[in-house]
């Protein structure tokens, strides 16, 4: 245990906001040299890096989500893995659950597959595309926006998503799972996939709504 680090980062909560701010002072494809980036990417839970082999950092953008992320390349391989510094920081002060961010994936999972249809469908038919930007107004504050998203109303998605696992008797912990080439995480099994696409799509209605509105009603899945 590197008590340097832990004593440096005080606890999960400091520690987040100290390597969150050495992580926003980089750009897009701009190499990131920091050794205590460097010595905390040892604490991953499930990647085993040995940081005498790490050739460089580097932020670059990830999909689905289009954001930067940190990235990593060992000497001797020409791939470069994406990271999360934040499971690091988890693990390192003991705060990392392997069974609850399982079952966290799953729920990923099954959210992942509820976008490819009637909530895809709804987002398109009620949006306009100038200058490659979806811009729609929001049912709440009536405001034309690009910065909108899909809300499930009157329905939680929340609500739904619970009402299938309870009619399907599925523990989440059962459910295997993959990430596929655009690294979003879906269902292995395509036919629970697929009954789960169905039951969403016969219960789900939407509204559109700007990211103020909606972060005011709750959390909600952003198409």
């Amino acid at each position: 245990m590197n008590c340097n680090l832990k004593n440096k980062l005080k606890n999960f909560t400091n520690g987040k906001k100290y390597i969150t701010n050495i992580i926003e002072k980089y750009n897009e494809n701009e190499k990131v040299d920091n050794i205590e980036l460097l010595e905390l990417l040892q604490y991953h839970p499930t990647k085993h890096i040995n940081i005498e082999n790490i050739d460089y950092l580097i932020m670059k953008i990830r999909k689905p989500f289009n954001k930067l992320a940190l990235f990593y390349k060992y000497k001797y391989n020409e791939k470069e893995d994406d990271i999360s510094y934040i499971l690091c920081i988890k693990n390192l002060f003991g705060k990392y659950d392997r069974d609850k961010h399982y079952e966290e994936d799953v729920m990923t999972a099954f959210r992942n597959e509820s976008h490819v249809g009637s909530k895809k469908q709804f987002f398109i038919h009620n949006t306009i595309i100038i200058d490659d930007l979806f811009y729609g107004i929001c049912e709440n504050c009536k405001i034309e926006t690009s910065n909108i998203s899909t809300d499930h109303f009157p329905i939680p998605y929340k609500q739904l998503f619970s009402n299938f696992i309870k009619e399907e008797n599925i523990i989440l912990s059962n459910i295997e799972i993959y990430e596929n080439d655009v690294n979003e995480i879906r269902i292995k099994n395509e036919e629970l996939a697929n009954k789960f696409r169905i039951f969403h799509d016969e219960h789900a209605s939407y509204r559109l709504l700007c990211k103020s509105c909606n972060s005011h009603f709750g959390s909600y899945e952003n198409l």
